[in-house]
């Protein structure tokens, strides 16, 4: 939720100073960093960010914001370009979008080649994991149509310019906004095929040639290149003087601006003990420190059980974006069907047979088998150890053998911050042995073609059928807990990503009784939460205001009604709200 009733500056005039129009902007984000991009995005864009979201409409909603809401698309690869030009709904400044909060896990794989398998099964689930964790649907004291942040911040870093927006670009590309799901895989997995890339990905041909004429192989020179294919935002001078020998400043000063649902992270410079790393970037920070605590221990165990099992989640990008879209709808676990792979257990360790869905699997007892803790006490890989100095948590490599019991805390303090939340590493890793390009010199950029595409000669099974059969639409209950946990006559036997990750413990077996009762509570909230049975921070939220004795019907937020529900809020503890309000209802 974003609370932010102070009124904003003239916005008939433009603003290119990099001051921000808002008050509450000039309040919140004093950031030097935060400034320049501010003021950068509208230079770039040689106008102000245009922003205009949805209003719920209740039952006193003004006529003005209902006739607003017609036509409006806050998604898209266009960024919305059709919207309506209005002065009216929710317009919030880009220094507001830059204070909602997020909960993202950072994670270090053993090497590089499992860094980019996870990177790539990651990005499918981007838009799951941003509708269980839904929590934004107030706007500058405005009820909204939809329930995140995430297309509202795209469009509020969206520094394209007028020809690139309408596709008339000089140079010829097609740009979507910097802040949406991702547009390419890259692990060099067989089962990833050339029709999973089915969107237009601008690439910078001058890097992408440089890195293969160094070594790196197609894939990876292709997700670096399109990186490349976009201006930074900000450079400070410090990282442009920087040697692009020794560390990787400057390249962050261009891979930090370009916000996608997964990050794939190199190692900081060649000396660094930190290896490489995937950030999951799309959830939404929770209410409770329970709940930030179960998503973020889920997202871990998801991840483990991926590279476990060799689970393959792989579907056409073009899919992704349409479930994103459907992600920051209004409700969207109980009103939208998401399209997944329909067999993730093919060409994997597992069979179908193996890991079918039960209710018992779906929903462990409060009374789950003790399981005894295996792990070498004398090893520390994959133990999570708070670092209060940084208020942040360590780890080391992610492996799927490696103890676990240290990483669930016996409280319900998320072992990361809610707004970032980073996974260090323990394990020297060294980069490839690839020149960086040092000389400054433009280079010529263009939409992909096909030789940045993958060959299916080496892989090409069977089971590939039509889209609608091998990507169906599913419900997000059907994905978490399984499609006969939901539906025992279903022709989809969907094995369920929550019956997964309960497989995978019981056959690794690294969790003591204690830890392993903590992890059963996290899934049985997510499981819940997935079938609609515990509401997302965004419901729950929206449900309050409409009851509150001081709310008008009309979409506003007012002070009353905003005071009550933070006090509200900040009392909350997960743990005892079972039953209240059906947030804790598992």
């Amino acid at each position: 939720m974003n609370f932010c009733p102070l009124p904003l500056a003239n916005t008939s005039q433009s603003n290119h100073s990099g001051s921000p129009k808002s008050l509450v902007g000039r309040i919140l984000s004093p950031d030097t960093r935060a400034q320049a991009i501010f003021r950068n995005v509208r230079i770039r864009r040689g106008q102000d960010v245009d922003v205009i979201v949805p209003v719920y409409p209740d039952n006193n909603t003004a006529d003005v914001f209902r006739d607003m809401n017609k036509g409006t698309a806050l998604h898209g690869r266009n960024g919305g370009k059709n919207r309506p030009a209005s002065i009216f709904g929710i317009s919030p400044d880009s220094t507001i979008c830059m204070t909602t909060c997020s909960l993202q896990v950072t994670m270090q794989p053993q090497d590089i080649s499992e860094a980019r398998k996870l990177y790539d099964q990651l990005i499918p689930l981007s838009p799951i994991m941003l509708a269980l964790t839904a929590a934004t649907m107030i706007w500058k004291d405005v009820l909204a149509d939809t329930d995140c942040r995430w297309d509202v911040m795209g469009l509020c870093f969206d520094d394209r310019t007028v020809d690139e927006i309408s596709d008339k670009s000089i140079r010829g590309e097609t740009f979507r906004v910097r802040h949406l799901s991702n547009d390419l895989y890259m692990s060099l997995d067989p089962r990833l095929l050339d029709r999973y890339h089915d969107a237009h990905s601008a690439i910078d041909d001058g890097v992408r040639e440089e890195l293969l004429h160094n070594g790196m192989d197609e894939r990876l020179a292709n997700h670096f290149a399109h990186l490349f294919a976009r201006d930074p935002l900000v450079v400070f001078s410090k990282d442009a003087e920087s040697d692009a020998t020794e560390d990787t400043a400057l390249f962050e000063a261009v891979q930090s601006t370009i916000y996608n649902t997964v990050r794939f992270k190199p190692p900081p410079s060649f000396h660094s003990d930190i290896g490489w790393r995937v950030e999951f970037r799309p959830m939404e920070v929770q209410m409770t420190d329970f709940e930030n605590a179960a998503f973020v221990v889920f997202i871990m165990l998801l991840s483990r059980t991926i590279l476990h099992f060799d689970l393959d989640f792989y579907m056409p990008i073009s899919m992704i974006d349409e479930n994103m879209e459907k992600a920051n709808r209004r409700d969207a676990i109980n009103r939208e069907h998401f399209r997944f792979r329909a067999d993730p257990l093919l060409g994997s360790k597992l069979t179908p047979t193996v890991t079918k869905a039960s209710p018992e699997m779906v929903l462990p007892s409060d009374t789950s088998s003790p399981t005894e803790n295996i792990s070498d006490p004398e090893s520390t890989h994959g133990s999570v150890t708070p670092d209060e100095s940084k208020g942040s948590s360590t780890a080391g490599p992610l492996s799927s053998t490696t103890s676990l019991s240290s990483s669930i805390s016996s409280t319900d303090n998320p072992p990361v911050q809610h707004s970032a939340g980073e996974v260090t590493a323990s394990s020297k890793r060294t980069l490839p042995d690839v020149e960086l390009l040092t000389d400054g010199q433009p280079t010529k950029r263009s939409r992909p073609t096909e030789d940045i595409r993958n060959s299916d000669e080496e892989y090409n099974p069977s089971h590939h059928k039509d889209d609608n059969n091998e990507f169906p639409l599913q419900t997000l209950s059907a994905l978490m807990n399984g499609s006969e946990a939901v539906d025992p006559t279903t022709t989809t036997n969907f094995p369920g990503l929550i019956p997964l990750i309960t497989r995978y413990l019981d056959e690794t077996n690294t969790l003591d009784s204690t830890a392993r009762a903590k992890v059963d509570e996290y899934l049985r909230l997510i499981g819940a939460r997935a079938s609609g049975k515990a509401w997302t921070a965004a419901k729950w939220q929206r449900e309050f205001v409409r009851a509150h004795g001081e709310y008008r019907g009309d979409s506003i937020v007012n002070e009353k009604v905003m005071y009550d529900l933070l006090r509200t809020v900040g009392g909350m503890d997960g743990r005892r709200e079972k039953g209240k309000g059906r947030m804790f209802d598992f």
